[in-house]
This record gives structure tokens, sequence and C-alpha cells, in this order.
């Protein structure tokens, strides 16, 4: 149950006002691997309140005795073979049954589906699985581990709570596989920076002991041996980085890196690099070892969250890493990424590594990447995440023979800041569109205490929203599918969601994410239900046919789902809030006027006219209710007649929308040269910041962004005189209206403008003084959570 997840804005109480939680570990074994190192972080972290067992399935291995020694107590059930798995079984699920432990926490598949088991034999429910592989390349993993991970995605859905995964893409994968996807959530690993960090000093001293040369370059790796981790790839790359750097080095680190490994050494003898090559093998010091290393070099066909890259960046190593599980997000613009299995690519971009560390300005870089680390995977925040985790788990499913109220009591009062938060849930179809529009009012409130959710489809902004601290629950929802069955089982999904998560408050944003989570939110129980209509869409443009049917159709969805007892409707403009009115979709005192999703005045600030020749922008998806061909005809009446007008476009295709521009149109465009199409663009204020004008000739809309961030820049509108655009200016102030759908009437209004350049700047000066008046984003921000209190009663 994503639920679970904490804000990691939000820390936990001090632990000495926290009830101590009782959490039971159960692992394969206890070598020295990423799952045992997490392990071992989360048990003896300091400040924590929680009292934690760790039973090996196995033996002690190498974690058990340092778990003991910091006074962390270890079972080992010694589970080899028939006779000792019957016997280790019904050692743990006497000891289960004994302790009766607030939370089993499982961790890699043998664990998650054998102690996950025997914990729901023993009346536990509270059991939190721990997922360790990204799962990308489990083919070449043992056969009982296949085995094990196809069983486990099959009870699912029975056996635990939640299911913790190490990374974004180990989540994905799993999911694909059918473990289920609304119980999966992100917990990043996290490092101690007073353990990971650089020493000048220190590296000197190991380079000398090593007798690297004096200069030359040292590289490192710290991986088992092990297919997964391809030290064929790295060899292969060091054996070409070796021609333009011939005093190269390498330190080999991890269980079987050593000379006594005939096949890595003859792997190394095969590609020339025995004098090139360290090997260490299996250390306890690594964090010692890896502040000597300019580079470190991840070259694994297969990882999920590899911890060895943030605890490289964190001792100020430069780091190289295939693109595998998260290895290129954590790098990110720090560090160089090659594909998997091409040693080619992986020998330049160490190359390119070697390179910045030999820079004047690499020191600023190194710092930058620690920084990095700190601030998206502190010890701090996993900790915390991992015990808000816990603490609900133990909160919602409490150990057999205590009531549901003895267990709320888990949480004291002294913790009510992370166990009474209200839950808020942000559904809409698409996750980018919540980043780009929504953004602030989600951080907002997870800064005024809500724990914030959101429910979307895949995409590349869940990474982003995850990276926030935001619960991200992907759902089965398509944009554009009019197929009934489709649609019922998104419906049926959404609906299932909100029983599990139990929010308190649903925030539904754009069309279908409004009908379908109103009418879900009402059958589910949902306490409070706030609908934000961004503009009635395509259907509500004027027009008979099918248009005519499906606005119909819309309207009596709409009164479904605003029919929630406890509900507000935020309207951008008053024209859609008139046509819901009227339809009796909405009643009176529910709606509420919001101008806009507001604009950041900083952000967005008037930048200096730039030189002619008069530059007029349009930032929109390339969509024809957007204008976009009404543009492109008032370019070339512009040109034709001479008016010396430069037309920029910027935005996307959107070809799952009905209405998008087809590639070939756009090709087309380009190639006549009236306008110039610069891509989808991140920048929008540094795109009008090299504008004149800017237009918007939309057929319909809520409130449109992209026209206020236009006033915001100081920039003059031309706009059509349809809902939601004409409320975004002042006309004849700030900027001019025209009829939509007509080309000429935005040829002629720019082309005034552009003759104008006093009218120009005394528009702009209007439409920035609208946007401190009206569009503030703290202004709107607020509004949007005195709708919460007001609903929540809070």
């Amino acid at each position: 149950m994503n639920e679970y997840a904490a804000d990691q804005s939000a820390p936990l109480q001090p632990a000495a006002d926290r009830a101590p939680l009782q959490v039971m570990h159960v692992i394969s074994g206890l070598q020295h691997g990423g799952a045992e190192t997490v392990l071992f972080r989360l048990a003896t972290a300091p400040g924590s309140a929680v009292l934690h067992t760790v039973v090996s399935m196995r033996g002690e291995g190498v974690m058990g005795a340092r778990l003991r020694e910091a006074g962390v107590e270890v079972v080992c059930l010694d589970m080899q073979g028939w006779a000792g798995g019957a016997r280790g079984l019904w050692r743990l699920f006497r000891l289960l049954r004994a302790r009766r432990p607030d939370v089993v926490q499982t961790w890699m598949y043998h664990a998650d589906l054998i102690a996950g088991l025997v914990a729901r034999l023993a009346g536990i429910r509270a059991i939190a699985w721990g997922v360790r592989n990204s799962g990308v390349s489990l083919g070449e993993s043992s056969r009982s581990s296949r085995i094990a991970a196809w069983a486990c995605a099959r009870v699912s859905g029975w056996v635990p709570g939640v299911i913790v995964a190490c990374a974004r893409k180990a989540a994905d994968v799993h999911r694909a596989w059918g473990y289920r996807a609304d119980r999966v959530l992100v917990v990043p690993n996290g490092y101690d920076l007073a353990v990971w960090h650089p020493d000048a000093a220190q590296a000197v001293e190991l380079r000398a002991r090593w007798g690297v040369p004096e200069g030359a370059p040292l590289l490192g790796s710290v991986a088992r041996w092990n297919p997964l981790k391809d030290h064929r790839n790295l060899l292969a790359a060091l054996a070409l980085c070796t021609r333009d750097h011939p005093d190269l080095r390498c330190v080999l680190i991890g269980l079987g890196m050593s000379r006594d490994n005939a096949e890595l050494i003859a792997l190394a003898r095969h590609y020339g690099l025995l004098d090139h090559l360290i090997f260490l093998g299996r250390r306890d010091d690594v964090p010692a070892l890896m502040r000597a290393l300019d580079i470190h070099v991840l070259s694994s066909k297969a990882e999920g969250f590899p911890n060895v890259v943030s605890e490289a960046m964190a001792s100020g190593a430069a780091c190289v890493v295939t693109d595998v599980g998260d290895a290129a997000e954590i790098v990110g613009e720090h560090g160089w990424v090659a594909p998997p299995g091409d040693a080619s690519a992986l020998a330049g971009a160490i190359a390119q590594a070697v390179a910045a560390v030999r820079a004047p300005e690499w020191p600023a870089r190194r710092e930058a990447a620690r920084v990095s680390v700190e601030q998206r995977y502190s010890l701090r925040a996993m900790t915390d995440r991992y015990e808000t985790v816990w603490r609900r788990l133990a909160a919602d499913f409490p150990p057999p023979g205590a009531a549901r109220p003895a267990a709320a009591a888990a949480v004291p009062p002294a913790a009510a800041s992370v166990a009474a938060a209200p839950r808020l849930l942000f559904f809409i179809t698409n996750s980018a569109f919540l980043v780009s529009h929504r953004l602030p009012v989600a951080l907002a409130a997870r800064d005024a205490g809500y724990e914030v959710h959101v429910a979307s489809m895949g995409g590349p902004a869940v990474a982003q929203l995850e990276a926030l601290g935001f619960t991200h629950h992907a759902l089965p929802l398509s944009r554009t599918s009019m197929r009934p069955w489709t649609e019922a089982r998104s419906l049926w999904a959404i609906w299932r969601l909100f029983r599990r998560v139990r929010p308190d408050l649903v925030h539904t944003v754009t069309l279908k994410s409004v009908l379908y989570g109103g009418i879900a939110a009402r059958l589910a129980g949902v306490p409070a239900y706030v609908a934000a209509i961004s503009g009635l869409g395509y259907v509500f443009i004027p027009g008979a046919g099918l248009r005519g049917l499906l606005r119909r159709l819309a309207l009596i969805l709409y009164r479904l789902a605003l029919g929630h007892p406890n509900s507000r409707v935020i309207f951008q403009n008053t024209a859609d809030r008139d046509v819901l009115a009227q339809a009796g979709a909405v009643r009176p005192g529910q709606a509420v006027l919001l101008r806009g999703s507001g604009v950041d005045l900083d952000r967005y600030a008037p930048a200096p006219w730039p030189p002619e020749p008069v530059t007029v922008a349009l930032a929109a998806r390339l969509l024809r209710d957007k204008g976009v061909g009404e543009f492109i005809e008032a370019a070339r009446l512009s040109a034709a007649r001479g008016d010396g007008v430069r037309w920029r476009l910027a935005g996307s295709l959107d070809l799952e929308n009905p209405a998008s521009v087809q590639p070939e149109e756009l090709q087309a465009w380009q190639a006549d040269g009236v306008v110039e199409y610069v891509g989808e663009c991140d920048d929008v204020a540094g795109f009008y910041a090299q504008a004149h004008i800017v237009t918007l000739p939309s057929y319909r809309e809520g409130l449109p962004k992209s026209l206020i961030e236009a006033a915001a820049c100081g920039r003059p509108v031309v706009t059509t005189d349809v809902p939601g655009c004409r409320d975004a200016i002042e006309p004849d102030v700030s900027g001019l209206l025209v009829p939509a759908r007509d080309g000429r009437a935005l040829a002629d209004a720019i082309g005034r403008l552009a003759a104008d350049a006093a009218l120009r700047e005394r528009m702009g000066a209007a439409g920035r003084a609208l946007a401190e008046r009206d569009f503030g984003l703290d202004g709107i921000v607020q509004a949007h959570l005195a709708v919460y209190r007001e609903l929540l009663g809070r």
C-alpha cells in the first residue's frame, strides 16, 4: 500500500518521544551485499525508536557479527537442506508466534515469499517486502530465485501490506511482472556522509602504498565477482583506455576480486591488464579505499539501486556508470553514462571522466556531486521513511490479539505529526501535468503537514515526484480511449486504489480524472473531494454530430462526479462555471473561482526587450484546438505582405490526442520557412524573453498558463475571444482579442503591435501589473489550502 510512504521533508519526532516499535527483519543470508548493507544501516541508525531483530535464514555470514557488535539481536535458522529447511520454518513460525512483532520486514525474493507466508500463518499481517533486484536480468539468476520471484508476484496481493522497492526501475519492472501495483513504493537507499567523504591525505597514502605513479589516473570498481557485474565489459573498456593512458591503474574490490580467482586473472591476462590492476578482494574498509580513487566505474548489466554509485559520489570520486537500474538517475548531471555491455562506449565515458578530473573546475563539480547525494539520499531520510512505513503498517494491522484502537496507540500523541497527517491524493491522468501546473500546491500541502500521494499513468515525471517525497500510484489509464471495457477497468482500478489508500481528500485535475475520480470517490466513501476544472475540454468547443453527443454524455458524467456531498469544484473562468451550473452539475456554494494555477513572479519576470526583428512566440502543445493552424496561416500572411515579423513556435506533438498536428504537417511548415520551430521548451521564461509578442489563438481554455506567464514576463498578448483566453488578459490594456479560427485577424493584430513599440511597452507593463495583482503563485496556493482546510474541518 503506497499510503505508507513517508514525506522526506517532515522528519519524525525525536526518538525519546516515540513509542518503541518491534520490527523483525528476515533475510536469506547475511553475507556482504547491497541488501545486507542497507539492513545494517537501518538496524544501527542513531536516533531510532525501533527495536530491531534480524533473522537470517542461513548463517551469520559477514554482517551478522557486525550487527551483534552494534547491539542488534541476530537469530540464525541454518536452513540448509530439506531437513534444515523444515526445522528452520518451524523455528521461524514459533519465533513469530512468541515475539508477535509489530512489523515483519523481509528482504529479497526467498525471504519475501517464505517468511511472508510463515508470518501470515502466524497471524501477522503487518508485512513489508523488500525488493532489492532490478529484475532486468533475472534470467541470469539462479533457478530458485526465478521461481521465488514468480511466486511472489502471484501472492503479492495477499501476503504483504506494502512492497518496498529500492529503485524506481525495480518498481516498474516488478509491477510489470504482476506484483500488486498499488502496494509498491520506492524508498531509495540512504548513506551516512560522516562515513563517505573525501580525504586527500589518505588518498596520497593509499596511492603510494599501491605504487600508483604520480599523476596517473586511478580508477576503481567495487563489485563482487558475478556475471551481472560484467567485469569482462570493464576490462575490455580499460584495455581501450590504456592506449591513451598507459599509466592508468584500476583497483578491484569485492568478493572474488583477488589473484586466486583463476577466471579473473585469465581475463586480465587476455586484455593485457595485469600490470594495470590492483586486486584487493573483499574488504571491510571500503569507505577509506574509495577516497583514493579519481574515478569509480560501474560496469554492470543489471542493478536495482547501486549503493556504490552514491558512495563513490559522496567520497569525491567521479562516477562512470552503465545505464542500469537507477544508476543514471543517481549520477544525473554529475557523472557519465554508457549503455550496458558496450565496452567502446564505456571507454569513451571513462576518457571523458579522466579529462574532467584533471580540469581546474573539478573541485567544484566534485562538491556539487556530494551535495546531490546529501540532499537526495541521506541516511536520515531513508530511516525516517522506513520507520513511517512500519508505523503505518503497525497501526493498520495490529498484532494478533490487539484491538485496532490499541494498535493505533502504537503511534503516540508525540508522533501525531506523522501518524495523523491528513492524506491528500492528487489524481491526474498525466503526471507531467501535475509537475507543470500543480506542483507548487502539492509542495505547499506537503509542507503544511499533509501526506501527499499522486495517482496517474506512468511517465518520466514520476521520478521527479518520487524524488520530492511524494508517493506515486501507477494506474491503467488512457487519455484518449473510448472503449467501454478499457474505461470500466480504469474506473475499477481507481475505486480499488481509493479503497486501499483511504485518502482523507482526493484532488482531481483534468477532464477524465475529474469524471472518473469523482465517481470513484463517491463509491469508495472518500470523505472529501476537490475537482479542478482547468477547462471543459475539446467536447465543449461548439460543434454538432459526435462532439454534441459526447458533450451530452460528459454533462451526465459531470453530474455524477460532482455530486459528492462534501466537495468543492475549482473553476478558472466564469464561463465554464456557468455551463455546469446551468446543467445542474454544480450546486450553489460548491463552486470556487481561482484564476489559474498561479505563476512564480520571480522566475517569470520582465526581461529587456530583445533586438529586432519583432518576434512573436507561441508555446503550446501542437494541437489544432490550440490554434496552431491559425498561427501558421497568420505567419504566411505576414510574410506575404512583408511585415518583417519573426514567428517562433515551441511545443511537442501529442499523437494520442485526436486534435494533434501530424509529423508530416510539422515537417512541411518547417520546410516552408515561415515559422521557426524550436521543439519542446523547458525554459518558457527564456523563450518569452526572446519575444516581443506572445500569442495563443486557442478555441477554448480554462485559464491558459502560457498567457499568465507571458503577462508576468511583461509581454503583450494576442489571444482569442473565447472562455479562458479572454479571462487571462485585460482587453486593449494588456493585450488584444481576435475571433477564434481567424488567421487573418490574428495576423492583423500582431501586425498592429509589431508596428508600435510604444504600445507593446504599455501593454507589457500592464500585463505584469495584472499578473502581480491576480496571478501570483502564493495567493493561488494559499487559496487551495484554504479549500482543503474547509472540507476537512481543520
